[in-house]
């Protein structure tokens, strides 16, 4: 391995000239992170960089974790330099900014104070938080309601419409006619959709996701697609038909002989082989000459047909999808105004053009001038459609762009991320083509600057060697697994730093098994990588990864029956928990009285035998002897009926069986948490179940109102709808942890132990192709894309996009490790070589460098914070005022005296036209007449006076707060009139109007002495200044 000292990676603000853009294409480990604040913290404190206060600067990362990280190193970067203008931040940042180290100092603490003054114009946010963020301030012009929900899932919102869809069955705007015409071109399958529906609901979930990637609508093609599909299906029949009298029926292969014989084109297409046709190729020897041009020429038909097929197979569901989005819409605008974030971006995109940028930040009451995109491989199209015509509007003036992102670590395609615009981006940065497609740089000159981060911070040498090897040496000489390497992993250039060449473990491992699930062999090997690692890391420090979270399961298993601690996303997961389980079993009963497993599990779980003593082995018993005796009976109903067990279900669950489907989800849930005792009975389980009120408060907001639809949702395995039953992971636990690869993103660990199984996702035969704004719907097979130059590039444009994403999946997994890299390959067993190329081939049973001698430290792991009770406040009683008007009048004429006071931090030269200024302008602000004059004279005698003079007195090295708000250690709120905070000691002036009663404010004053001493850490004093009685009194503490 190379190795190559760090250089300074941005330009300093002397040469920086504006406006500008710059890409960064950051290797795993390389510092994109710290980069991207280095750059951030250089345009806030540069008096170069044009337009750079905090609201003029938008940083966009991809997840909301990211943002929080990005806005704490901020933080913390320009805290280090405001309190210690010698420390090692203040060097770095002086390489980038010209300014004097004092001056340096003083703007970071204005921006530190500035940043938490307005911190809601520190615009760092995930694009999406941004897109809201416009939205709402263009709600009228994009026709959404006003406050809108904003959901992630379509499920809940699809089940509404297509139960409105079909309640409208047989109306004016859905005739019966045209359902039934719909139910009869479905496409015919070995067993027939009895209940659509489920399909239904799919494939526009489908279609809906599709739409959701770009500007592009689903495509509801003309033609009578049924008809020309019978007719070249028979025509197919009818070849075929005249092909078997010539070879003979029994050279007809068994499956196409059904197919032919039942007559249904899907079957006949999954039988049909385009060597043999539908004949048995075993008995190729004894067809009769020329065979080869009579399947040539029924292979023609059959391309035909395939095609035919591809376009008309879902031609239904488009047929009736327009109807089923206007249900759709008429759902988001009905009681909960729901709207799905990918329609945001879509909305956005169609609205927002150069023209009506200018309108944009009017709305938002601010203008963006320089915009940072962290992880810019992960922005997807309808993203990038919005955000791009304002960058370019910001370029055409004194703005920036900032992109950073690896095209390498490109892993979420699968939502919606196009990593081709940053692949444009890098071809122009590199010379490869003379403009981008993607970003207009024509006032730049054409110009597009462009960094390459050299140096990995994370890995040892040895670890970076193997990732080399991998990709460089293994994937570069196989190209049907690399293909046209168009993220560049074959030739990427990246160093490892000096003094860690020789660094580093790395272990593979190749295990063949017939069955994939079998824990022998897998379960030994890693345990042993574990307890060896352990040995000289934090348990903290090591991570398994795996590719789905089915496989987490048995990982966590095997780890807590080894004695080691283990935290997954798997095990923080609520409804993973037994008495979670129990409680969505009981709501599936209630829901469904008739399906007796539920009920079984409810009246046999912890729950209901710690609720009523009954034993599991009793309740199990009675279950099997139920059955015995009747087995049409009804669970539930027997239990009700029998004469020991019928007073729990009466005490018990009598009330919520009869009140389910009356009352609200969330309520019937809290009668189950009262009457099931759960809080009491259940003290350990008491996170998990106050997260379960948690979800359920959550998803009954978003739509979700019954106990069925609840437990259909809780039900799918899905990543996006996990979050709602998840617990976070506290970073004290010291613990292995264990997720799925694409969690691993932008994390590392000392040690990194990967399980890659001999396994594939079915294909989903549904393909997209979008032309001019259209999105065409195809069903496509391997062997149809085969036979057919129409659908061959569209099933390989999704293929090479799966190809280019496992590839770089396997980029991202292996270099997360900082020491050790440990991978087992659990193969499945096969009697002959797989066809195809596969990716899990390329690996062998290698051993690289050596585990490091160290001893891990033995620090004990930071425990939760302490939550400490707040001290009662003090009872303050006030004196009872008669509600007179003078009584108010007297109090409005004290607060106006206080409010023309705050403006002055210093007396003016010409002192009695401010004070009437002052008067004018504060005096109509109260619904009373005040006496200008008397007023405005008491206020001059007391100001011109020599105590009160001292008090506005400009003196070197004073800082003067007016008003001023301060917070005591029990949260309560004080605002001082007027705090000298001087070298030696801290003055609290408090003005009072009317009579002296000094004794009546010592209290309230020793609190104020008693903050601003602990704030300022300096003596304290206090005055309280009598205006009408032009007099200043001292505080005596003895007071």
């Amino acid at each position: 391995m190379k190795t190559v000292k760090a250089s300074p990676v941005l330009e300093g603000d002397k040469t920086l000239g504006f406006p500008h853009a710059l890409l960064i294409s950051a290797s795993a480990g390389s510092g994109k992170t710290y980069t991207l604040t280095q750059r951030y913290v250089q345009f806030l404190l540069s008096e170069r960089v044009p337009n750079n206060d905090i609201s003029g600067i938008l940083a966009v990362t991809f997840t909301n974790n990211a943002a929080k990280e990005m806005k704490a190193r901020i933080l913390a970067w320009l805290k280090e330099l405001a309190l210690d203008k010698n420390c090692a931040k203040m060097d770095e940042t002086l390489a980038l900014v010209s300014l004097s180290r004092e001056a340096a100092h003083a703007r970071a603490q204005q921006l530190v104070e500035r940043v938490i003054a307005n911190y809601s114009d520190f615009h760092i946010q995930t694009i999406d938080s941004f897109l809201a963020r416009v939205m709402s301030a263009s709600v009228d012009e994009l026709k959404l309601p006003l406050r809108a929900e904003i959901t992630m899932a379509y499920d809940v919102l699809i089940d509404l419409a297509l139960y409105s869809l079909f309640s409208r069955i047989g109306k004016a705007d859905l005739p019966a006619e045209a359902v039934d015409k719909f139910l009869a071109v479905l496409p015919k399958t070995g067993t027939y959709p009895w209940n659509p529906a489920g399909r239904v609901k799919d494939h526009f979930n489908s279609f809906l996701n599709q739409e959701g990637k770009t500007a592009g609508l689903i495509k509801n093609a003309s033609g009578d697609y049924e008809a020309a599909l019978k007719a070249k299906f028979s025509a197919m029949l009818k070849q075929c038909e005249g092909l078997v009298k010539r070879f003979g029926k029994e050279y007809v292969k068994g499956s196409a002989a059904a197919a032919l014989e039942a007559g249904g084109l899907t079957d006949f297409l999954a039988a049909y082989s385009f060597t043999f046709g539908i004949f048995n190729g075993v008995k190729k020897g004894k067809f009769p000459p020329g065979w080869e041009k009579d399947i040539d020429r029924l292979n023609e038909l059959a391309v035909e047909l395939t095609e035919l097929n591809a376009v008309a197979y879902y031609y239904p569901y488009v047929g009736i999808y327009d109807r089923f989005k206007t249900e759709l819409e008429r759902v988001k605008r009905g009681k909960t105004d729901v709207i799905h974030i990918n329609d945001i971006a879509k909305k956005l995109a169609a609205y927002i053009n150069d023209k009506n940028v200018p309108e944009i930040y009017l709305k938002l009451g601010e203008r963006i001038s320089h915009f940072l995109i962290d992880e810019f491989q992960d922005t997807n199209r309808l993203q990038w459609d919005v955000i791009r015509p304002l960058v370019e509007e910001s370029l055409s003036k004194t703005g920036s762009l900032f992109v950073v992102g690896d095209i390498k670590q490109a892993i979420y395609m699968f939502r919606n991320a196009d990593y081709r615009i940053m692949r444009d981006l890098l071809d122009k940065a590199e010379g490869k083509k003379e403009t981008a497609d993607n970003l207009s740089l024509e006032p730049l000159g054409n110009e597009l600057k462009y960094v390459n981060l050299p140096v990995n911070y994370r890995s040892d040498g040895e670890v970076l060697g193997y990732v080399d090897d991998l990709f460089k040496n293994k994937l570069k000489n196989s190209p049907g697994l690399i293909g046209e390497d168009i993220t560049e992993l074959t030739t990427y250039e990246q160093h490892v730093q000096p003094g860690r060449v020789k660094d580093g473990y790395v272990k593979t491992a190749v295990l063949e098994t017939y069955d994939l699930d079998e824990p022998d062999g897998q379960k030994e090997w890693l345990l042993a990588a574990v307890r060896g690692a352990r040995e000289r890391y934090p348990l903290g420090e090591i991570a398994i990864l795996v590719a789905k979270n089915k496989r987490i399961e048995p990982v966590v298993e095997w780890l807590t029956e080894a004695g080691i601690p283990v935290a997954s996303l798997s095990s923080l997961d609520i409804r993973k928990r037994k008495v979670v389980a129990e409680l969505v079993s009981c709501l599936k009963f209630l829901e469904t009285p008739s399906d007796d497993l539920s009920f079984a599990d409810l009246i046999t779980g912890d729950i209901f035998t710690k609720l009523t003593g009954l034993k599991r082995g009793e309740m199990t018993e009675f279950i099997f002897s139920a059955r015995a005796k009747d087995r049409n009976a009804i669970l539930y109903a027997e239990f009700r009926n029998h004469p020991e067990y019928g007073k729990y279900w009466d005490q018990y669950l009598d009330e919520p069986f009869r009140k389910v489907g009356y009352l609200p989800l969330y309520e019937l849930v809290s009668r189950l948490y009262s009457g099931f005792r759960l809080f009491a009975n259940f003290p350990d389980e008491q996170a998990f179940l106050s997260r379960f009120l948690d979800a359920v408060t959550t998803l009954e907001a978003e739509g979700v109102t019954s106990p069925r639809s609840f437990v259909e949702y809780a039900s799918v395995e899905d990543e996006d709808k996990a979050k709602v039953f998840s617990i976070a992971l506290p970073e004290y636990i010291d613990a292995v942890r264990v997720m799925t690869f694409h969690k691993s993103k932008g994390l590392g660990f000392s040690v990194v132990i990967n399980l890659m199984y001999d396994e594939r996702d079915q294909s989903d035969p549904m393909y997209f192709e979008e032309r001019g704004g259209e999105i065409h719907v195809y069903h496509i097979t391997k062997e149809a894309a085969a036979q057919s130059v129409k659908l061959r590039p569209v099933y390989e444009g999704r293929r090479n996009d799966g190809s280019v994403q496992d590839l770089n999946v396997l980029y991202v997994i292996s270099t997360r490790a900082r020491h050790e890299l440990y991978n087992l390959v659990i193969k499945k067993t096969r009697k002959s070589p797989p066809k195809e190329a596969r990716l899990i081939d390329v690996f062998e049973t290698q051993e690289l460098g050596r585990p490091s001698a160290q001893v891990p430290e033995h620090r004990a792991p930071s425990g939760p914070v302490e939550v400490v009770s707040v001290a009662g406040r003090p009872e303050q009683r006030f004196e009872a005022l008669k509600p007179t008007y003078h009584t108010f009048a007297d109090v409005a004429e004290g607060e106006l005296v206080h409010a023309i006071l705050a403006r002055f931090v210093e007396l003016p030269d010409d002192l009695r036209p401010a004070l009437l200024a002052a008067f004018d302008e504060l005096a109509p602000g109260y619904p009373f007449k005040f006496d200008k004059e008397r007023m405005v004279n008491n206020l001059m005698g007391f100001l011109n006076g020599s105590e009160a003079q001292e008090l506005f007195m400009p003196v070197p090295g004073r800082q003067v707060l007016v008003e001023a708000e301060f917070i005591d250690r029990n949260g309560a709120l004080f605002r001082m009139d007027r705090v000298l905070v001087d070298a030696g000691e801290v003055t609290v002036v408090d003005f009072k109007t009317g009579r002296e009663n000094t004794k009546k404010y010592s209290a309230q004053m020793k609190g104020y002495l008693s903050i601003a001493a602990e704030v300022y850490a300096r003596p304290a004093r206090a005055l309280l200044a009598y205006v009408d009685l032009v007099k200043v009194v001292p505080l005596q503490v003895a007071d």
